[in-house]
């Protein structure tokens, strides 16, 4: 499915500029080049498969395998296999893959996860809406084509929680939020920031996309279970957490006129309780009674006005920097 925002920044795309210019793919073929980043953290057994299968199914792709600070063999399996081997100390899925966002320079980026869960032979038509100038992010849905327990019960739960308070937040429709299978083009991947630090950074991706006008396109993938041996690094919760925060600082940021009078009406609505005792008695006796009720609707009603307020100051700020920021870009293309 594609989602496209009302404006995408007034830039035109990187392939637009460079139709009809040779572009070399590892030294031999003209057409843009790809780059895949795969981060690993203790992947011993599956981490030569996958860049071993990228090989054959991309043999012109330049292949990138980001050690996260692995104690077992996977980056010497790595290097055997081909890759290009980037370290990264600090730990963390979002340290990683912003290693690599800022090391390696290419036309089209392919992110996947080294536990071959996701099949590399998908990748050709996960490329070809890039390719085509569709979009600017494709991702590769799981949920219709998941191998059976493939996910537990509170990982299909989560998916579904966050999928949907992210849905709400951004007025999108996307099926699946979490796949660490994406192909991005270099206009995004050079344009966006990344703070993510763990495995909040797939919804990141999605919510700087949303809120930068870019383009998502949803293709439905499959999706395996672990190889033996290979164990997920997900915390149910911690890492839940960690991404429902990452979808609510974003809202609060980028569409501060949903988030800040949602808080309003929520506080309205709040010192609208314990007002109401005190609206009754003092229409019956003329007196205010329930001195501490008074004293707490008031405060709610004034948070209220608060909240709204400062709903549309952020959002003036917010304009004002989008129109700096095409100001700016309008000026180093001339």
């Amino acid at each position: 499915m594609d989602l496209r925002a009302s404006k995408k920044d007034e830039n035109s795309s990187y392939f637009s500029e460079q139709r009809g210019v040779e572009m070399k793919v590892s030294g031999t073929k003209s057409g843009p080049s790809i780059a895949v980043l795969i981060p690993c953290l203790n992947e011993e057994s599956t981490i030569g498969k996958v860049v071993a299968d990228f090989r054959t199914c991309l043999p012109n792709a330049d292949i990138y395998v980001c050690d996260n600070g692995s104690t077992d063999k996977s980056a010497e399996i790595a290097l055997a296999s081909g890759a290009c081997l980037l370290k990264e100390k600090r730990r963390g899925k979002g340290n990683a893959i912003r290693r690599m966002f800022e090391e390696i320079d290419s036309d089209v980026y392919i992110m996947v996860d080294g536990d071959d869960t996701y099949p590399a032979e998908e990748a050709a038509k996960l490329i070809q809406p890039i390719i085509n100038e569709e979009a600017d992010m494709v991702v590769a849905t799981r949920l219709e084509h998941a191998d059976k327990g493939s996910f537990t019960a509170s990982h299909r739960f989560g998916n579904k929680l966050l999928r949907s308070v992210l849905n709400l937040c951004f007025n999108a429709n996307l099926s699946d939020i979490l796949s660490g299978y994406r192909v991005m083009n270099r206009d995004f991947v050079k344009t966006i920031p990344i703070t993510s630090r763990g495995f909040e950074i797939e919804a990141e991706l999605t919510l700087q996309a949303l809120s930068k006008g870019f383009v998502i396109k949803e293709i439905p993938a499959e999706y395996r279970s672990r190889h033996k041996g290979s164990e997920s690094k997900i915390r149910t919760f911690t890492d839940g957490y960690a991404i429902l925060m990452t979808i609510i600082a974003f809202t609060r940021d980028f569409r501060p006129m949903f988030f800040f009078p949602m808080l309003s009406l929520l506080s309205f609505i709040s010192g609208l309780i314990p007002g109401i005792r005190v609206i009754k008695a003092y229409l019956k006796t003329g007196q205010v009674h329930y001195i501490s009720s008074a004293i707490l609707a008031a405060s709610l009603m004034t948070l209220s006005i608060f909240f709204f307020i400062t709903g549309f100051f952020i959002h003036t700020v917010n304009r004002r920097f989008n129109e700096i920021s095409i100001m700016l870009k309008h000026t180093k293309r001339q």
